[in-house]
């Protein structure tokens, strides 16, 4: 079981100050569900914390970003878009692949 950690803080900044992005907390979390999603540490913040993005396909049917940190063994997620065509293309792009490698595999 996946566990998150929310609050007022990366709720507001999720939900309220990015209101054409149009994110639910189902959403973010609906990403980590996807089996195909993808993960990067993509920086650390200044105080060295590790920042994750996991792209995936939320609950909505939306290629979604999402910015996060591992905090206590949970998901912190710092902030969440649609993601743009390029990162989309690289998403289709893998899953396609992930779901070749699985059906090879499954045949053997």
């Amino acid at each position: 079981m996946i566990l998150f950690q929310w609050d007022d803080g990366n709720t507001k900044h999720i939900l309220r100050d990015y209101p054409e992005r149009d994110n639910s907390i189902s959403e973010v979390e609906s990403v980590f569900a996807d089996p195909f999603v993808m993960i990067k540490e993509v920086r650390s913040s200044n105080d060295g914390e590790a920042r994750f993005q996991a792209v995936g396909l939320s609950n909505r049917f939306r290629v979604c970003s999402v910015v996060f940190v591992v905090r206590n063994s949970q998901i912190r997620p710092i902030s969440c878009w649609p993601s743009k065509a390029k990162v989309r293309n690289q998403y289709a792009e893998n899953t396609e692949k992930r779901k070749q490698e699985a059906s090879g595999r499954n045949q053997k």
